[in-house]
């Protein structure tokens, strides 16, 4: 489906700039994720670099103004604009862009996850459990805003909670649509289930038509 308030005209030098800083800091991203690979998988100290090169990327926020990646009109809940994505299905970046809050429950991600927050504020709440080892208790929260950001190993889980405006990046070591099977914490059940994410992407690379997926 169209997102009706997708963008269909940008500047093309700031289109431009932004897209090298991309393919740079992705180049970059890559480098050590094939790294951590080599060695069996990414650990802590991995993703820990992964996290401060997007920070730096976001550093350049006049790269990736509001008007740019507008969020849902009304109450839905977020749009997530696809930067960056290899051919294979891997390496994917994000910028999800919140209008008036969201949240998701405790889940996996069955990959890693990196969250760097750019305009407004995303609450993460990190729990004492793998998915499936029963009802999850908050261990710690994070508030990922302008200059910081969270780090997750695949087995982590996390929970999101967003008041008002927000806009942040999303790295992930699968593509959205192949984070197939992982599992979230349904409170009301009081048990663990599938995820059917319903997330909307937004393609934004370069190249690709600007329409909004399901």
């Amino acid at each position: 489906m169209s997102g009706s308030n997708v963008p269909d005209e940008q500047t093309p030098d700031r289109a431009a700039a932004r897209a090298a800083a991309v393919a740079d800091a992705m180049d970059d991203i890559a480098k050590i994720d094939a790294h951590g690979r080599s060695y069996g998988g990414i650990d802590r100290a991995g993703i820990a670099r992964i996290k401060e090169r997007l920070l730096e990327l976001a550093a350049d926020e006049h790269l990736f103004p509001p008007e740019d990646f507008p969020p849902p009109d009304g109450e839905r809940g977020s749009f997530n604009y696809r930067l960056a994505q290899n051919d294979d299905g891997t390496l994917a970046l994000y910028i999800q862009s919140v209008g008036v809050g969201t949240s998701a429950p405790p889940h996996e991600h069955r990959t890693w996850a990196v969250i760097v927050g750019m305009r407004g504020q995303e609450l993460n709440r990190f729990y004492d459990c793998c998915a499936g080892e029963g009802e999850p208790h908050v261990a710690r929260e994070t508030l990922v805003e302008r200059g910081t950001g969270v780090a997750m190993l695949g087995h982590d889980i996390h929970s999101i909670h967003i008041e008002g405006a927000s806009t942040n990046f999303h790295c992930y070591g699968l593509a959205m649509e192949n984070m197939t099977g992982r599992r979230y914490w349904n409170a009301e059940q009081g048990e663990w289930l599938v995820f059917a994410d319903a997330s909307s992407i937004v393609e934004a690379r370069p190249g690709y038509p600007t329409t909004a997926v399901a």
